[in-house]
């Protein structure tokens, strides 16, 4: 007989609430394992981890805070708290505090402080953090804090540096939470409507057997979900902010399945309670924000990728802050990520220079929109000229993942480039290497601005910056062997021949760097 080769399937759960299912705990499991080396090629996070995005997010912030303390001149007596939730890697944090600062420095206010909160549900990453280079100057200055924050838990929010509690006494002023990719990856509950009738999904999961290990899937990608319905004919939450949200999708929406984001919600609750009902939130994600967009959909599609994601319902998130007293300003439908502002214990009308903002960052060009136009650039950038290039990198803020991905056509197009724009490059690579918050696995871009002033023949200036790249790339033949060269020409020819020399015992094969040596030597010894 032929050795049966079927492969069987192992039911990992069967008929349970979306909210309850084992999906949240493998969830949980795979960012705590990770750690930062999630966001390594795993889980995509660069759409809101720019510095575009950190910029429309700090002057919305700025004016807030410019208009919370002109209605409220004593709060300048108190922090305004800002709170990352699920800060991942941490770029965002950095690009958001540099360009606060950048803000209130430009208008000389030293009147107003700010603590920013950094918060993750895992050690792993707040470790990261407390280490990292681009931060620490931050910290010093006592402008960041960190706290271990699990979204679906409501437990003491420690504040590691100040060594406190998060409470109602500490936080006089509104609470500023941000949650960027976040929403989309954490608890729901999911539901279906047809002919004005409610009713609850139930998830079952299952894999094949191979993809099993200690009664655990090893791979998320290979579970397969099946729905089962149970029909909803009273209150299904007991809660007077959630269940009219039902009621109202069960008498406008046709024919549809929908989902209730429901840790982000009680997220909010808990961080309404510690900050006494004054809330400000701006979270951008992917999903649906009016009840067009959520009508005629099929039932809920799971995104995976290292994680796992959901479509968030923007539209339920306001629906829960207006019927709790609270405001929000919803990003009109755009093909992508969508921006929203939340408000609780205000409304965002009182507060003028916040609502221009909003209108200008939010609605006008969006993190959206500046996604789209780049994303455009970045597909065909080998069709552009360098002028072109420019105008992108001054649109993108000097943003070295973008600089890292075109620095090759940049090169090649330098030869051939008029000195004005020339000179725009070269001003404007302080605010590049500025912008460098290092992660693991990634390129330097300090290396590559030493490659833009190597080209342009600054050896002066491409020297310092193969220098300052060393920390991070390391004993790399190309390194040495770059500064050598620029040493040389800069005339530091002892330099160049310790370098040049280093450059052979890292590549022995290299021919050029060793004829380099020899011609070195035989300058020197004349």
């Amino acid at each position: 007989m032929k050795p049966d080769t079927t492969e069987r399937k192992v039911i990992i759960e069967q008929h349970k609430r979306f909210s309850k299912s084992a999906l949240w705990r493998l969830q949980r499991e795979y960012f705590d394992k990770e750690g930062i080396n999630a966001w390594v090629n795993q889980v995509p996070f660069y759409i809101t981890s720019n510095p575009y995005i950190a910029t429309c997010y700090a002057k919305i912030v700025f004016a807030f805070l410019r208009d919370w303390t002109r209605l409220h001149p004593e709060a300048k007596n108190h922090p305004f708290y800002i709170m990352e939730l699920g800060t991942g890697s941490g770029r965002f944090s950095y690009y958001f505090i540099k360009t606060l600062l950048e803000l209130m420095e430009g208008l000389e206010i030293r009147d107003i402080q700010f603590c920013y909160i950094m918060s993750d549900f895992t050690k792993h990453n707040i470790k990261y953090w407390e280490e990292h280079h681009a931060l620490k100057p931050y910290i010093e200055k006592g402008l960041i804090d960190f706290a271990l924050y699990d979204m679906e838990a409501e437990r003491p929010l420690h504040l590691v540096r100040k060594n406190t509690l998060l409470s109602p006494e500490l936080l006089v002023n509104p609470l500023t939470v941000f949650a960027n990719y976040i929403f989309d990856t954490v608890s729901h509950d999911a539901f279906t409507v047809h002919e004005n009738k409610l009713y609850e999904l139930l998830f079952s999961l299952h894999t094949d057997e191979t993809n099993m290990d200690h009664n655990r899937p090893i791979d998320m990608e290979k579970i397969s979900v099946d729905y089962n319905i149970h029909e909803i004919k009273s209150a299904y939450y007991g809660d007077p902010h959630l269940d009219p949200i039902l009621d109202l999708y069960k008498k406008e929406l046709h024919s549809t399945s929908f989902l209730i984001p429901t840790g982000s919600i009680h997220a909010m609750k808990f961080l309404r309670k510690l900050a006494s009902d004054k809330l400000f939130v701006i979270s951008t994600d992917k999903g649906y924000g009016t009840l067009k967009h959520l009508d005629n959909l099929g039932h809920p599609s799971i995104s995976f990728h290292g994680s796992f994601s959901m479509m968030v319902n923007f539209h339920a998130v306001s629906e829960y802050f207006k019927h709790s007293g609270g405001d929000a300003f919803l990003q009109t439908p755009r093909r992508g990520i969508r921006t929203s502002v939340f408000a609780s214990g205000f409304k965002i009308n009182e507060l003028p220079e916040t609502r221009v903002a909003i209108a200008d960052y939010v609605e006008k060009i969006s993190p959206s929109d500046y996604f789209t136009l780049h994303s455009r650039v970045r597909d065909h950038f080998n069709d552009y000229n360098l002028e072109t290039l420019a105008s992108h990198m001054e649109f993108a803020s000097w943003d070295p993942h973008i600089y890292l991905k075109i620095s090759n056509k940049i090169t090649s197009l330098l030869p051939e480039g008029d000195p004005e724009t020339l000179a725009f490059f070269a001003k404007n690579m302080p605010r590049l290497a500025a912008n460098y918050y290092q992660m693991p696995k990634t390129e330097c871009v300090l290396f590559e601005i030493g490659v833009f002033f190597h080209a342009i023949k600054d050896y002066v200036q491409a020297l310092h910056y193969y220098q300052q790249a060393h920390p991070y790339v390391g004993e790399q033949f190309g390194l040495f062997y770059n500064m050598a060269l620029c040493e040389h020409h800069a005339g530091k020819h002892e330099d160049a021949l310790v370098h040049f020399k280093k450059a052979v015992e890292l590549d022995p094969e290299s021919k050029e760097a060793a004829e380099w040596v020899t011609f070195t030597e035989k300058a020197m010894n004349k």
